[in-house]
Protein backbone atom coordinates (compact mmCIF):
# COMPACT_ATOMS: atom_id res chain seq x y z
CA UNK A 1 0.00 0.00 0.00
CA UNK A 2 1.23 3.60 -0.69
CA UNK A 3 3.38 4.97 2.29
CA UNK A 4 0.98 8.28 2.19
CA UNK A 5 -2.03 6.15 2.37
CA UNK A 6 -0.78 4.50 4.94
CA UNK A 7 0.01 7.72 7.07
CA UNK A 8 -3.80 8.93 6.02
CA UNK A 9 -5.37 5.60 7.24
CA UNK A 10 -3.01 5.60 10.55
CA UNK A 11 -4.62 9.15 11.21
CA UNK A 12 -7.92 8.17 10.66
CA UNK A 13 -8.31 5.13 13.15
CA UNK A 14 -6.27 7.67 15.97
CA UNK A 15 -9.01 9.78 15.19
CA UNK A 16 -12.10 7.47 15.72
CA UNK A 17 -10.11 5.88 18.32
CA UNK A 18 -10.17 9.42 20.27
CA UNK A 19 -13.40 10.61 19.60
CA UNK A 20 -14.93 6.79 21.08
CA UNK A 21 -12.41 7.62 23.95
CA UNK A 22 -10.75 4.07 23.34
CA UNK A 23 -7.17 2.72 23.99
CA UNK A 24 -5.31 0.83 21.90
CA UNK A 25 -5.96 -2.29 24.03
CA UNK A 26 -9.85 -1.56 23.54
CA UNK A 27 -10.01 -1.31 20.40
CA UNK A 28 -7.93 -4.23 19.67
CA UNK A 29 -9.92 -6.08 21.85
CA UNK A 30 -13.31 -5.25 19.93
CA UNK A 31 -11.56 -5.81 17.01
CA UNK A 32 -10.29 -9.00 18.02
CA UNK A 33 -6.75 -8.28 16.12
CA UNK A 34 -3.21 -7.96 18.43
CA UNK A 35 -2.48 -4.70 20.37
CA UNK A 36 1.02 -4.59 18.55
CA UNK A 37 -0.61 -4.88 15.15
CA UNK A 38 -2.93 -2.11 15.68
CA UNK A 39 0.48 -0.42 17.11
CA UNK A 40 1.66 -0.48 13.85
CA UNK A 41 -1.31 0.22 11.82
CA UNK A 42 -1.15 3.16 13.60
CA UNK A 43 2.46 4.55 13.07
CA UNK A 44 1.96 3.64 9.30
CA UNK A 45 4.80 0.93 9.51
CA UNK A 46 3.09 -2.49 8.26
CA UNK A 47 0.18 -2.84 5.44
CA UNK A 48 -2.84 -3.44 6.24
CA UNK A 49 -4.59 -6.77 5.52
CA UNK A 50 -8.77 -6.28 3.81
CA UNK A 51 -9.73 -8.37 6.92
CA UNK A 52 -7.86 -6.20 9.44
CA UNK A 53 -9.90 -3.06 7.87
CA UNK A 54 -12.97 -4.78 8.15
CA UNK A 55 -12.42 -5.98 11.98
CA UNK A 56 -11.37 -2.56 13.07
CA UNK A 57 -14.38 -1.16 10.80
CA UNK A 58 -16.77 -3.17 12.68
CA UNK A 59 -15.44 -2.51 16.08
CA UNK A 60 -16.45 1.38 15.45
CA UNK A 61 -19.66 -0.26 14.04
CA UNK A 62 -19.03 1.38 10.82
CA UNK A 63 -19.48 0.00 7.15
CA UNK A 64 -16.34 -0.35 5.36
CA UNK A 65 -17.39 2.67 3.36
CA UNK A 66 -17.94 5.22 6.32
CA UNK A 67 -14.61 3.74 7.78
CA UNK A 68 -12.65 4.28 4.63
CA UNK A 69 -14.44 8.22 4.13
CA UNK A 70 -11.56 10.29 4.73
Amino acid sequence: MDKALLRKLAKRIKFLRSEYKLTQDDLSFKAKIARSTLGNIETAKNDITFSKLYKIAQAFDMSLSEFLNF
